[in-house]
């Protein structure tokens, strides 16, 4: 007889805690639109601080709403204030952000404690998903380039600029990072 496993799929349990989030938030907005993208939800979180992290996911999310609002909801001409959302000062270069209201924090509690808690399992694997997306983003005037190693003779492969720019890719054979040459 065999005993079926089930396999943990983080990448799922992360996906699913962020889906129903924004099932619960969109739908208070009456907006159908997918789940936004990684680079869109956690552009702003601070992975080191789940909490935090995760109001700055949500923020994202109303955000997101606030873009995907139709003409003929009662919700067209709110201030982002209306939806939970004020700006603050950040550091030395004075810029605004948007961050959720105490009240939204409040309102929003069930759907940014789970958000925390995958943040605080799983913040390696976010960043590695998000960096990925980012990798992977087709950039007009990112050229491709071929890029050697150090072996002789050398090993060669095409990859876009920007990504041989932010993850410093090395062979396996020779150790040495590949260096670019443009196509």
């Amino acid at each position: 007889m065999a005993v079926s496993e089930q396999v943990f799929d983080p990448v799922e349990a992360l996906f699913a805690t962020l889906e129903d989030a924004w099932q619960v938030i969109s739908s208070a907005y009456d907006v159908s639109n997918c789940l936004p993208d990684l680079q869109t939800l956690f552009a702003r979180a601070n992975l080191s601080a789940p909490q935090q992290g995760a109001e700055a996911v949500v923020a994202a999310m109303l955000m997101e709403v606030t873009e995907s609002i139709g003409r003929f909801s009662p919700w067209y001409k709110m201030s982002a204030r209306a939806f939970g959302l004020t700006t603050v000062r950040t550091g030395a270069s004075n810029r605004s952000q948007w961050v959720l209201a105490p009240e939204a924090v409040q309102r929003w509690q069930s759907q940014i404690d789970p958000i925390a808690e995958v943040i605080h399992r799983y913040s390696g694997l976010i960043k590695a998903m998000v960096l990925v997306d980012d990798l992977m983003q087709d950039i007009p005037g990112d050229p491709c380039v071929t890029a050697h190693c150090n072996c002789s003779p050398a090993h060669a492969i095409q990859i876009r600029q920007s990504v041989l720019e932010k993850a410093e890719i090395l062979c396996n054979k020779c150790h040495q990072p590949y260096i670019s040459t443009y196509i």
